[in-house]
């Protein structure tokens, strides 16, 4: 039994050792993953962290560099949030992100533990969906996409669009076997969102006719690289 015990270690030991020229032979690598996303400026006023899965596909152009193009899902919710005016919101945020990014392997080929960098634009797709809402009618909150006075029937309900941003992060992969790996990285994305003017004759108690709804997310991603 001891001898079976030994064999079965070993095996794992073996499995577990990097085979770098295999690792370095390949060219291309799929990523798979996911995690909690943090928020950060207005949007992290409104909606709590969220979470989402990630894929992608990378291109080596060397041992060095390489090319990324990567989609991923992230959810968010606002559970009775209040406004500045005192009305009370249910929501949810939702993102489709498009990133194209250059990579940098960090490290020497080869190396059981891969450091790594990655920077790029990318497209984003952004939906505010309002399901609850108790208050005047009055808003200028522009992560709602509204500033204004409306009914509360056009209050409830969908709203965004596409924009454009960009993220830059940095990551380790640990080596598993010959071509796997066990990746963690941290991303910070900016995305450029539309600035909501309020419409002719608003007058707001508070001054504010505008907003901006940029955005700041920071994905911490957990996942595996073949």
């Amino acid at each position: 039994m001891r001898i079976v015990k030994s064999f079965i270690l070993c095996a794992i030991i073996a499995v577990l050792i990097p085979t770098a020229a295999a690792a370095q032979d390949k060219r291309i690598h799929f990523n798979v993953g996911g995690g909690p996303t943090f928020l950060g400026g207005d949007v992290g006023n409104v909606f709590s962290s969220g979470w989402g899965p990630a894929v992608g596909v990378t291109f080596d152009m060397n041992p060095r560099i390489g090319f990324q193009f990567e989609y991923a899902y992230r959810a968010f919710a606002a559970e009775n949030y209040v406004d500045t005016f005192g009305g009370t919101y249910s929501a949810n945020h939702h993102t489709h992100q498009l990133d194209f990014n250059f990579t940098a392997n960090l490290t020497k080929p080869g190396s059981a533990v891969r450091v790594f960098a990655l920077a790029g634009p990318g497209a984003y797709q952004r939906n505010v969906n309002i399901t609850e809402y108790l208050g005047s009618g009055i808003i200028c909150d522009p992560w709602l996409y509204l500033c204004g006075t409306y009914p509360v029937t056009s209050i409830l309900g969908s709203r965004g669009g596409w924009d454009f941003g960009f993220n830059v992060g940095a990551g380790v992969g640990f080596q598993i076997g010959d071509s796997a790996e066990f990746t963690i990285e941290q991303r910070f994305h900016y995305v450029v969102g539309p600035e909501i003017q309020a419409p002719p004759g608003f007058v707001n108690p508070l001054g504010t006719t505008t907003g901006s709804s940029n955005g700041y997310y920071y994905p911490l991603t957990f996942g595996f690289r073949f």
